[in-house]
C-alpha cells in the first residue's frame, strides 16, 4: 500500500488533491475503485475519466481537472502507470539453488543466488549470471552464457554457444540456436549447409513464448539491447536485429534481415532475405517485404508488396469509389446507345 504522496515521489512526479489517499492497487479507468490508481492515456479516456471510480489518476501535464480529483501528473501516463503495476505486483523471484532432478554439466559456473528448476538441464562449460533462473524443463547448451538477472521460464531451450543478456526474459517453449535453414542443392539432392555460428542476445530483451531465433550459418546471429520479441516470432540465420526494436506476433525474418534500432514491426509480417528496415520505420501488420528490399528511416509502410501508407490509403480510397463509377460507366454507356441510336434515324 502506498499514499498518493508517496506514489508521486516515488514517480519523480507532482500530485493534486489528497495526499495521504492509501492506494492498495492498479486497475483499468473503467474498474478501478476507490482504493486503486488508474492513467488516462488517450482524449477518449480523458472522458471517461471524469466518471471513474479511482481513487487516483496518473495524467498528462495538460488534463483538464474538472472534478477536482486526486491525481498526479507525468508526461508518460502509460510508462508511470507500468512502473506501479510492478510495484504492486512484483515478480515472483524462485528461491536459489539447485533442484535435485536438475543436471548440472562439467565446468558449469552458477552465479550468486541462481536457481536451476526441476528436470532442467544446464551443459557443459556454461555460465549463469548472478540471481537468474532456469525454468523447469529448461535446456540449456553446451558454452552457453547468461547474464545476471535474467529469467528462463519452463521448457526454454537454448542450443550450444548462445549468449543472454543480463535482465533477459525468454518465455517458456522459445528455441535460441537451432539451425539455420540453409540447403544447397548437389546432384539433384538438398545437402545441409553446416550451420556453425553463434547467436548473440543483449541486455534487457523478451522473447516471447514458441519463439524461435537461429543460430548463423557462419558469424553471429545478432539480437541488440532492449528488444521486445511476441509470441511465435521466427529470426532466421544471420539476422542483425538492433537496439530497441519492437516485433509483434507470427512475424518471420528470412535469412541476413538487417533491423536497425527503434524499428517497429507488426504482426504476421513477412521479410525476404536481406532486406534492410531502417531506423525507426514503422511495418504495418501483415505486410510483405521483398528480398533484398529497403524500408527507408521513419517510414510507415504497408500491404504486399509493402509500400508507404500514404499510397495504399489512396489506393483503398479509390477502390472505394469503383462502384459508383461503375454506375456512372454504365450510365454513360446507355447515353451514347441513345445517342447513336438517335444518329442513325
Amino acid at each position: 500500500m502506498m499514499r498518493v504522496r508517496e506514489m508521486a515521489e516515488w514517480l519523480g512526479c507532482t500530485f493534486e488533491g489528497d495526499g495521504e489517499r492509501a492506494i492498495a492497487g492498479v486497475a483499468d479507468l473503467e474498474a478501478a475503485g476507490c482504493g486503486q490508481v488508474a492513467f488516462v492515456g488517450s482524449r477518449k479516456a480523458e472522458q471517461q475519466a471524469q466518471a471513474s471510480a479511482a481513487g487516483c489518476l496518473l495524467v498528462s501535464p495538460d488534463f483538464v481537472n474538472r472534478a477536482d480529483r486526486t491525481v498526479i501528473r507525468t508526461k508518460d501516463p502509460r510508462g508511470a502507470f507500468a512502473r506501479l503495476v510492478h510495484r504492486f505486483h512484483p515478480a515472483d523471484v524462485p528461491a536459489a539453488g539447485v533442484h535435485p532432478t536438475a543436471v548440472i554439466g562439467e565446468g558449469v559456473e552458477l552465479g550468486e543466488g541462481v536457481a536451476v528448476g526441476p528436470r532442467a538441464v544446464v551443459g557443459a562449460g556454461s555460465k549463469i549470471g548472478a540471481r537468474s533462473a532456469v525454468g523447469a524443463g529448461s535446456v540449456i547448451g553446451k558454452r552457453v552464457t547468461i547474464g545476471a538477472d535474467s529469467r528462463l521460464h519452463a521448457n526454454v531451450t537454448l542450443y550450444d554457444d548462445v549468449d543472454i543478456g543480463e535482465r533477459a526474459v525468454l518465455h517458456s517453449g522459445c528455441v535460441i540456436g537451432a539451425d539455420g535453414f540453409g540447403f544447397a542443392m548437389d546432384k539433384g539432392r538438398w545437402e545441409k549447409f553446416p550451420q556453425v555460428g553463434r547467436v548473440h542476445i543483449g541486455d534487457d530483451c523478451e522473447i516471447g513464448a514458441n519463439s524461435t531465433i537461429d543460430r548463423a550459418a557462419l558469424g553471429v546471429t545478432w539480437v541488440g539491447d532492449g528488444v521486445k520479441i511476441d509470441n511465435m516470432v521466427h529470426v532466421g540465420h544471420n539476422c542483425r536485429i538492433g537496439n530497441h526494436v519492437v516485433v509483434a506476433a507470427q512475424t518471420g525474418f528470412s535469412g541476413a534481415v538487417v533491423v536497425e534500432d527503434y524499428a517497429v514491426i507488426g504482426g504476421q509480417v513477412g521479410i525476404g532475405d536481406k532486406a534492410r528496415i531502417e531506423s525507426r520505420a514503422v511495418l504495418g501488420s501483415g505486410c510483405g517485404v521483398l528480398t533484398a528490399k529497403v524500408i527507408r528511416s521513419g517510414e510507415v509502410v504497408w500491404g504486399t508488396p509493402a509500400r508507404p501508407l500514404k499510397e495504399i490509403l489512396e489506393q483503398l480510397a479509390n477502390v472505394a469509389k469503383l462502384p459508383s463509377m461503375r454506375k456512372e460507366l454504365l450510365e454513360l454507356k446507355k447515353q451514347v446507345a441513345r445517342l447513336l441510336a438517335e444518329e442513325k434515324r
